[in-house]
């Protein structure tokens, strides 16, 4: 009992911490956003529209309905709070609600996020850096800071993430109907349970038709409040089709132009140099200690698809997240110890284990 309290007060501690961070390197991300020039962030004025009860926007839109439905209950629990002269220092009530639910559930993933580096056996210390490197990210900071639904996305996937590394299906079957409202990108990353021997295969997939049930019906009762039925069907099918037909054009943008590479470095920065010497660590066998589980190599395919269907570069690899950090940390720490030091990182738990063995 002792324990189960001591664990919950140190998780309490490691979420306050992230929270701190968060908020320190978003915040100022939030006050400078501007509605009326939203700088290739256009989708943000159709969530505004959603979380105040409008739907008649953007099909590609209008039916990521979490994010926009609870900023609108924060709103009304936290206009009251505010004097209204005070609202402009917020950027009004709105803009303030959409901060409070993306920068909980960005700090939610920074916490799943530590918790599964834990699970591949990375030191606390590295396992905070790595939280610290995604919340970071320009990219992460723009999906926390500016009033968009990827916060929810991007814990979406840690936790599909997590709970594979864990082998919990129950909790997995019960999430999945929700986490697939989040954003249709998630739907690749649903798929990823499969490939995880000790999942329970039958009831995951029970779950998943279920969901998939949940999502189009969701799509369809919002396309019925709409006044101006801007669809007669779903659009999801036309909405791929149309990316596809785009797709070697999003690829040139990407990797062929500077534009595409400065999205690329935009959502890692130096660190992808850092997760490419962390493979390489592994290729070589340099690396013997962290294993990187096999599923989550499937996540590269996925990212790499959408930046096929989407020009958006920099949102799209972020994603990628649950592999990348792992190999930057790998790489970090091979970096920052000496192979032959007995203070090495590595060497000390070898030792250690090797001591329990005995």
């Amino acid at each position: 009992m002792q324990t189960e309290h001591q664990n919950f007060l140190k998780i309490s501690l490691i979420f306050i911490i992230i929270l701190g961070f968060n908020y320190g390197v978003s915040f100022q991300q939030f006050l400078h956003y501007d509605w009326n020039n939203p700088r290739g962030l256009s989708d943000s004025i159709s969530y505004l529209a959603m979380s105040n009860g409008d739907y008649t926007i953007s099909s590609g839109h209008r039916y990521r309905v979490i994010i926009p439905f609870l900023a609108n209950i924060v709103k009304s629990l936290v206009q009251p709070l505010i004097p209204s002269e005070q609202l402009h220092w917020f950027g009004g009530v709105d803009a303030f609600s959409f901060y409070i639910i993306n920068c909980f559930f960005s700090s939610l993933t920074g916490l799943f996020l530590y918790l599964f580096l834990i699970r591949l056996k990375f030191e606390p210390q590295l396992s905070l850096l790595g939280v610290f490197i995604f919340l970071g990210s320009r990219i992460t900071i723009l999906a926390t800071g500016a009033p968009i639904v990827d916060s929810l996305y991007f814990l979406s996937i840690i936790i599909i993430v997590y709970f594979c590394l864990t082998q919990n299906t129950t909790t997995l079957a019960i999430l999945t109907p929700i986490l697939i409202l989040s954003k249709e990108t998630i739907i690749p990353f649903l798929f990823l349970p499969f490939f995880v021997k000790q999942i329970n295969r039958k009831l995951f997939g029970v779950s998943l038709m279920a969901s998939f049930v949940v999502f189009f019906w969701v799509r369809d009762t919002i396309s019925s409040w709409s006044p101006n039925q801007m669809e007669n069907n779903d659009p999801i099918f036309n909405i791929v089709v149309n990316h596809l037909k785009s797709g070697f054009e999003n690829i040139i943008q990407t990797y062929f132009s500077m534009g595409g590479w400065h999205g690329i470095f935009s959502t890692f920065s130096i660190f992808w140099i850092a997760a490419a010497f962390g493979v390489w660590l592994s290729f070589k066998k340099l690396n013997s200690f962290y294993q990187i589980p096999n599923f989550l190599f499937f996540i590269i395919p996925i990212t790499f698809g959408f930046t096929v269907l989407s020009s958006n570069v920099g949102r799209m690899l972020l994603s990628s997240f649950p592999i990348v950090i792992p190999y930057t940390l790998i790489g970090i720490n091979y970096l920052f110890s000496t192979k032959s030091s007995d203070h090495s990182p590595l060497k000390n738990v070898r030792t250690l284990d090797a001591h329990e063995n005995k």
